[in-house]
């Protein structure tokens, strides 16, 4: 039975859609040795990179390509392991190390690799990009809900090393992105989704090129990765900015906060017995 799984998982792997993905090891019986399985099915090679902003389906985005096979890095998995290493880059001059954060992934989705898909395009020549873009109004309303729902992580990032973290990049992202982190900035919101959106389509040749809109849903997405089309009605996500509000314990990262805020609570919590318990005994003392 063992064998059977294997053996049709990497009949999978070999199909279109499914090309160069790594098989976990516990799927892999002793005809499927790392020899006799392709080389490539242990070293990933990027091959499609979501150059559109935030808010523009990237999260219905990423849902539709991992449901088509890939291993997508999206802001949490570009983020978490990784916030030190893009303060240096967004705040002190550091060159993104391509090759260590995406080694894992073979698509990425959000930021900061839609802020840096040339960098990503050098070190992976043979990526596709996709543009994702919606109506510039509907983009606009849709940042600035965003920002305005993203505001309670700011009282998080008093007792959470990783809300801190989190708060530090959301502003320098936003800085880089679309000018601003305040939801007032709507003007430069504008000027900076055209300038970013005229930038890839004028440096990406069009036979590499992919401009999409998620109401389009599966077909021209499938036809530009050689991949069928499924039967499953496409993924719609991130609807008025939900994502905003997802309970900490359905992410990694919300769980690594919430972790982190129990900890802190239970800390201060000793700390105020000790207090209370010292005060005690010197009020016993002077009785």
């Amino acid at each position: 039975m063992a064998s059977l799984q294997a053996t049709s998982l990497v009949t999978l792997a070999r199909s279109s859609c499914f090309a160069d993905c790594v098989l976990p090891r516990r799927f892999l019986s002793k005809r499927h040795t790392v020899h006799s399985l392709s080389r490539s099915f242990y070293i990933r090679e990027m091959k499609v990179i979501c150059a559109g902003m935030g808010k523009t389906g990237t999260k219905s985005i990423t849902k539709a390509l991992r449901y088509l096979g890939f291993t997508v890095f999206d802001f949490e998995e570009q983020n978490l392991d990784f916030f030190d290493h893009w303060v240096d880059v967004f705040q002190n001059g550091v060159k993104p190390d391509v090759k260590r954060v995406y080694q894992h992934a073979d698509a990425v989705v959000d930021l900061p690799g839609s802020f840096i898909y040339e960098e990503i395009l050098e070190v992976f020549p043979d990526c596709k990009v996709i543009l994702s873009e919606r109506d510039e109004d509907s983009w606009v309303n849709s940042v600035v809900n965003q920002y305005q729902q993203l505001h309670p992580i700011h009282r998080l990032a008093l007792i959470s090393a990783t809300a801190r973290k989190l708060v530090n990049a959301l502003e320098f992202y936003s800085n880089a992105t679309v000018g601003s982190y305040n939801p007032k900035s709507t003007y430069l919101f504008r000027k900076r989704y055209r300038i970013h959106n005229h930038r890839v389509k004028s440096i990406i040749p069009a036979g590499k090129l992919l401009v999409y809109d998620v109401k389009q849903g599966w077909k021209p997405l499938c036809d530009f990765l050689g991949c069928e089309a499924p039967t499953v009605p496409f993924p719609h996500v991130n609807v008025r900015g939900e994502v905003a509000n997802t309970p900490l314990g359905m992410t990694r990262m919300g769980r690594q906060i919430k972790w982190e805020i129990q900890r802190s609570v239970f800390i201060g919590f000793c700390v105020l017995l000790m207090v209370a318990a010292m005060i005690m005994a010197s009020y016993m003392k002077n009785y």
